[in-house]
């Protein structure tokens, strides 16, 4: 007999926002309302002016079509177009401009803002290791210049090398662990 439990089933977690799902849900019952709307106003036409034509039916689909269009192309832009004008300027800091950041407008929800500072930390950190590894660089070619110096004169003094290989070794050493240690410590 097996006396194994299953495994505990984590609950799932989603990567949408609550302030994306609040919206989502406020276009839809704007929808469902513009669609009650609509009815609301067809029955008014009916019982008002006796109107039983087809040409109210159709007053009612585009009505409800041209309600949701616009309620796509408001609620869109809201939550697609902070996210245009980010791509927009990755592709300037892509393109070269490490000293440009993300900016965000007061309009912006959460989430955008949240993102934004993320990233923007991220860009600074690349930056600052893009110096020190400029910095880097030039200490191990200055070393490494010393050593072929040294290695081409006569009567090379082996432990002066030897040492300045050591100091080469260490400065490689710490430079690693500084820029593979966890951005937190």
């Amino acid at each position: 007999m097996n006396n194994k439990k299953p495994p505990d089933h984590k609950r799932q977690r989603y990567f949408v926002s609550r302030e994306v799902q609040l919206t989502i849900a406020i276009l839809v019952v704007l929808a469902l309302l513009g669609g009650i709307f609509l009815q609301s106003v067809s029955a008014a036409l009916i019982s008002f002016f006796g109107l039983k034509t087809p040409a109210l039916g159709i007053f009612l689909i585009l009505g409800y079509v041209a309600l949701v269009m616009l309620l796509s192309i408001f609620f869109s832009h809201r939550l697609v177009g902070p996210f245009k004008r980010l791509e927009y300027e990755m592709r300037n800091i892509r393109s070269g401009d490490v000293g440009k950041r993300l900016s965000v407008r007061t309009k912006d929800d959460l989430p955008v803002k949240n993102f934004v500072g993320h990233v923007n930390t991220f860009i600074s950190r690349c930056e600052v290791t893009a110096k020190e590894y400029d910095t880097f660089i030039r200490t191990v070619s200055a070393s490494l210049e010393n050593v072929i110096k040294d290695l081409s004169e006569e009567g090379c003094d082996a432990e002066r090398v030897r040492e300045e290989l050591r100091s080469l070794q260490a400065e490689i050493r710490k430079f690693r662990e500084k820029v593979l240690r966890p951005s937190g410590s």
